[in-house]
């Protein structure tokens, strides 16, 4: 099972392959806001620190949210989007 680590709560997780980041952002009970939930906010903008090639892709929200912005960094996502493959740590 992949391994998450939320790197500002210092939370470690396990969680089934495919999980959301929101599911476990809920189960670990870390400290990443949400907001709409639908990837149009950005309240949810964080890093993925390690384990970029262990989520999904960009999704149109994302980029459609992103465009709009004037800095963003390439390890930079919507945990409302994220999908966990593999261990990752991700800082809010």
């Amino acid at each position: 099972m992949p391994i998450v680590t939320f790197l500002q709560d210092k939370i470690t997780i396990e969680v089934p392959l495919g999980t959301p980041v929101m599911a476990a952002v809920e189960q670990a009970k870390a400290t990443l806001p949400f907001g709409c939930r639908l990837g149009s906010c950005g309240t949810c903008r964080c890093i993925v620190v390690v384990g970029a090639e262990n989520v999904n892709a960009l999704t149109q929200d994302e980029e459609a949210l992103f465009e709009n912005l004037t800095h963003v960094a390439t390890n930079e996502r919507l945990a409302c989007q994220l999908v966990i493959n593999g261990d990752v740590s991700i800082q809010a």
